[in-house]
């Protein structure tokens, strides 16, 4: 779930959340608290997490979610040899480890 950060004091599962943190929601609460949250701070999901330089990180999930072209495409960029990683499995465990 994407978290954002609290511009109103608000409650979630019987917890203050101040102004200024961290609070967990689904889109669909996020819609509902718009104006209680601070405008543009949608942080990035676990799937989604970005490295200093600006790039994706991938994730298990992230990868499972790409079609088989597409996970092939990353491991060419890797340098990893496509007769090798014949299945989606052996695919994204080279991609974890060499991104």
């Amino acid at each position: 779930m994407p978290k954002y950060i609290a511009d109103a004091y608000l409650l979630k599962e019987g917890k203050v959340v101040q102004p200024g943190n961290e609070i967990e929601l689904t889109e669909q609460q996020a819609k509902k608290l718009r104006n209680k949250l601070k405008a543009g701070t949608v942080l990035k999901s676990n799937e989604e997490k970005e490295r200093e330089d600006g790039t994706e990180e991938h994730t298990d999930a992230s990868l499972k979610k790409l079609s088989a072209d597409e996970q092939k495409e990353l491991v060419s960029e890797l340098e990893g040899n496509l007769d090798e990683l014949t299945n989606e499995e052996k695919r994204i465990q080279f991609i974890i480890e060499n991104q």
